[in-house]
């Protein structure tokens, strides 16, 4: 997909803003933690056997399925946290940076492709003064963290960044090399590129507009895109990533593979369906079954519906 336009007018939403609207309630969390094994296991209908065979995810979520405190602790399970150094990778803003200090590391180092300043300093400010813990900010491409030493991360973290990694591999490999033996990498990536608004962007208009960035041609996809782009984006927003064009377009086995390739056990593989496929799917399934077809070559039909992997 082509570079599209150059916007000059992003806002930032606020670091603070961002965190509470992550945040869910204790009662919610309760509720999520004592229904997930019996919704997994219905869930899992909406795969194949070859996919749950291939695969065995450890849970099948519809929609979001795991709060953001839970995916922490899940993610921080295998280290003893107290004594870690988080790596955050993709930080951004650093608002996610809030969430692991709550859980008191010893140490949470952060990076990201671009460079956020004011709230970097913010950030490492308010961790200091409300958890006690040391927070710095690197501006690094994932796959260089040269000011890295072998061997000096305890836990490699991000949300939402691997499906932006134009080299994953390379992002892995560096991963594995600031880990210490042992060590953990914890990601939750998506929506993937097959999904419902892979792009981050297709769906603005309605429904039948979900799947636009595989359905449309450039021509095509350049006219609604510009149709439906704000005049005030957010910098982190779909817009932006299209007019950048920063996604990995990886299918769940290809993601699959590269961990394996890179020397990564897999020691949980979560996968959440996007209920906007599901929808998408029972309202249109013409148009499902041109995706199908278009694109039988390069991912399998679950692949429409997985939304985000966490491992």
């Amino acid at each position: 997909m082509q570079q599209l336009v150059t916007m000059k007018n992003y806002h930032l939403i606020s670091w603070l803003e961002q965190d509470k609207v992550n945040q869910t309630s204790f009662f919610k969390r309760l509720v999520y933690f004592l229904g997930r094994p019996l919704l997994s296991a219905y869930n899992c209908r909406y795969l194949s056997r070859n996919t749950l065979t291939t695969f065995k995810p450890s849970f099948v979520l519809l929609g979001r399925g795991m709060p953001f405190e839970t995916r922490r602790l899940w993610g921080a399970a295998l280290c003893n946290i107290k004594e870690s150094t988080i790596l955050v990778q993709g930080t951004g803003t650093g608002w996610d940076v809030l969430s692991w200090a709550r859980l008191k590391p010893k140490k949470i180092i952060a990076t990201d492709l671009f460079e956020f300043k004011e709230s970097w300093e913010q950030i490492a400010a308010y961790c200091q003064d409300l958890f006690g813990v040391d927070v710095e900010f690197h501006q690094s491409p994932l796959e260089n963290n040269s000011f890295l030493s072998d061997a000096s991360i305890d836990l490699c973290a991000s949300d939402t960044v691997f499906e932006h990694c134009l080299d994953l591999k390379s992002v892995l490999k560096e991963s594995l090399r600031v880990l210490k033996p042992g060590g953990t990498l914890y990601a939750s990536y998506g929506p993937l590129w097959f999904c419902a608004g892979g792009d981050h962007f297709s769906g603005r208009g309605g429904l039948k507009n979900a799947f636009n960035h595989l359905l449309l041609e450039p021509e095509e996809y350049m006219k609604y895109f510009k149709e439906f782009l704000k005049e005030d984006e957010d910098f982190q927003s779909g817009g932006r990533y299209v007019e950048i064009d920063l996604f990995s377009r990886l299918n769940t086995q290809q993601y699959y593979n590269l961990f394996q390739e890179s020397g990564f056990k897999t020691n949980s593989f979560i996968l959440q369906i996007s209920p906007t496929s599901l929808a998408f799917n029972q309202e249109f399934p013409s148009l499902f079954l041109q995706l199908q077809e278009k694109y039988s070559h390069k991912c399998e039909i679950d692949d429409f519906l997985i939304h985000t992997h966490l491992v």
